[in-house]
């Protein structure tokens, strides 16, 4: 899967240090991945959560979330496309709670 934008990813492991282990081992994981479905997301991450079109992940055993909105593969004239996974936002669990937060980039 292509992500866009790490960039964002590294800002919240700034930002929140305790998530910048966790949050580049998750970019490491989706980068080597071809998601067809959000079956295979959960196959990948099991409490990955699809919430009103976006992808949700825990981050920090619930403490964070990492909002995502995701392009899924698909076939192609016989071959399976990359997919795109777009970085929304990285909450702390109480921002998250306030949907208006989810397409705010790193908080």
């Amino acid at each position: 899967m292509h992500i866009v934008t790490v960039k964002h990813i590294k800002e919240a492991g700034v930002q929140h240090q305790e998530t910048a282990n966790e949050l580049a081992a998750w970019v490491k994981i989706v980068e080597s991945v071809t998601w067809a479905s959000f079956l295979d997301v959960r196959n990948t991450f099991l409490d990955a959560d699809s919430v009103d079109g976006y992808v949700v992940f825990n981050i920090r055993h619930n403490r964070y979330r990492l909002i995502t909105i995701i392009h899924y593969a698909r076939a192609r004239n016989g071959k399976l496309t990359m997919g795109h996974v777009y970085i929304r936002s990285v909450l702390t669990h109480r921002e998250y709670d306030n949907k208006s937060n989810w397409d705010k980039g790193v908080s």
